[in-house]
C-alpha cells in the first residue's frame, strides 16, 4: 500500500526516535570501554544513520572502511613527518589534495582524508610521549568510529526497520499511477483537437525514474543478505517504466510538434479512447498489490484496442476519408498512435514476464 502523509510523519518521526537512541548508545558504549573521544563515536552515529537498512549499512561501511584506512595513514604520516609546521603543512596539503582528487573514483576517499586529518592533527600532541602512543591514538579514533558505526546499524535493523525494497516497491506504485494520469491527460488533449500541454506535465515522473534501477541494485547489496523477497518483479515493473515514460514523451512531442496549426476531431477517437483505457488499466494494474496474478481481461483489452484502432484505420482508408487532412496532420496522429501502440505492446510483454514469475513479490 502506497505511503501516506501520516506515515511519512510517522516514518521521520521513528527515524528522529531512532537516532537519539543510536546516539545515547554509541556513547554509553563509548563510556563503558574508556573511549576517550567519545564524540567521534557520537558523530559517526549520526553519519551513519539513515533512513532505510540499506543505506545505513553502505554509509556506515564507507565510513568505517575510510576510517580505517584514513587512520593508518595518520599513523603513518605522524611516525615519518617532522614536526614541524612547514612538513605538516605540507602533509595537510598533500592529503586534502589526493583524497579529494580521488572522490572521482570512490567515495571512501571522503571518510579517508577526514581520519587522517584528525588523527595527523590531533596525534602531534601524543607523539612526544612515544610511537606507541601515537600509534594508538589511532587506533582508538577506529575503534571510536566502529562504535558509531555499529552502533547506527544495530538500531536501524533492529528498531523500527525500514526496507528500502519496500519503499521503492510504494514508490514504484505511486509512479505506475501517476503515469496513468499522465497518459489520460495526454489523450484527452489529443482528442480535444491536439490542445498542446506544457512539457513540465513530464519532467516529475521523469526525474523520478532514473534512480530505479540505482535504489534496486542497493537494495540487493545491502539488504538481500538481510531478508528474503523477490527481485525479479522489480525488475519488471522498473523495466515497463522506463518504455511507458519514453513513450509518454513521445506522445507529448507529436502532441506538441504541430501546436500552431489548426487541430483536428481524430476520425478514430473512440477506438483511441478505447485503447487509452486498457492502457490505464494495464499501468495501474503494474503498480498494484499483486502485479503476479493472471490478467487476461487487461491482455484482452490492449490487444483489442490496438485491434479496434487498427480496423478503423484501415475502412478510413479504404473509403479515402483520411485524403481531406493536410500531410503534417496525418503525421501527427500516426507519431502520436504509434507511441500507442508501441507502449501498449511493451506493456503486454511485462504482463506476460509477470505471469512467468513465482508469486513472491511481498516476502
Amino acid at each position: 500500500m502506497p505511503f501516506s502523509l501520516d506515515m511519512l510523519f510517522s516514518l521521520y518521526l521513528r527515524y528522529g526516535l531512532k537516532t537519539g537512541i543510536a546516539c545515547v548508545l554509541a556513547y554509553t558504549v563509548s563510556f563503558i570501554v574508556g573511549a576517550p573521544y567519545a564524540i567521534w563515536a557520537v558523530v559517526s552515529t549520526v553519519v551513519a544513520m539513515q533512513m532505510n537498512v540499506a543505506d545505513s549499512l553502505q554509509v556506515g561501511i564507507l565510513r568505517f572502511g575510510g576510517t580505517v584506512l584514513g587512520a593508518a595513514l595518520g599513523v603513518g604520516l605522524l611516525l615519518t613527518v617532522p614536526l614541524t609546521p612547514a612538513a605538516m603543512g605540507v602533509a595537510v596539503f598533500c592529503v586534502a589534495s589526493a583524497c579529494a582528487y580521488l572522490t572521482r573514483f570512490t567515495s571512501l576517499a571522503a571518510p579517508v582524508s577526514i581520519a587522517a586529518m584528525v588523527v595527523l592533527l590531533t596525534g602531534t600532541q601524543h607523539l612526544p610521549a612515544g610511537y606507541w602512543d601515537a600509534a594508538s591514538f589511532g587506533l582508538m579514533r577506529v575503534m571510536e568510529i566502529a562504535i558509531g558505526v555499529g552502533s547506527a546499524f544495530l538500531v536501524s535493523l533492529l528498531l523500527w526497520p525500514v526496507r528500502l525494497v519496500d519503499t521503492l516497491r510504494a514508490d514504484l506504485s505511486l509512479q505506475f499511477q501517476e503515469s496513468a494520469r499522465l497518459m489520460d491527460s495526454l489523450l484527452i488533449a489529443f482528442l480535444d483537437r491536439q490542445q498542446t500541454l506544457p512539457y513540465a506535465v513530464i519532467q516529475s515522473i521523469e526525474g523520478k525514474i532514473w534512480n530505479n534501477h540505482e535504489r534496486l541494485s542497493k537494495a540487493r547489496k545491502h539488504e538481500s543478505f538481510l531478508y528474503r523477497y523477490e527481485h525479479r518483479v522489480m525488475d519488471v515493473q522498473i523495466s515497463a517504466l522506463d518504455r511507458t515514460v519514453e513513450s509518454l514523451r513521445f506522445m507529448l512531442e507529436a502532441l506538441n510538434d504541430y501546436g500552431e496549426e489548426e487541430g483536428r476531431d481524430p476520425l478514430t477517437g473512440a477506438e483511441l479512447r478505447t485503447l487509452g483505457d486498457a492502457i490505464m488499466a494495464a499501468l495501474r494494474y503494474l503498480g498494484g498489490d499483486d502485479p503476479t496474478a493472471p490478467a487476461p481481461d487487461l491482455v484482452r483489452g490492449l490487444t483489442g484496442g490496438v485491434a479496434l484502432v487498427e480496423a478503423k484505420l484501415a475502412e478510413l482508408r479504404t473509403i479515402g476519408a483520411t485524403k481531406a487532412f493536410p500531410l503534417h496532420k496525418v503525421l501527427q496522429f500516426f507519431s502520436f498512435y504509434q507511441a500507442m501502440r508501441v507502449l501498449s505492446e511493451s506493456l503486454l510483454i511485462s504482463l506476460d514476464r509477470l505471469q512467468k514469475q513465482p508469486n513472491k513479490s511481498h516476502g
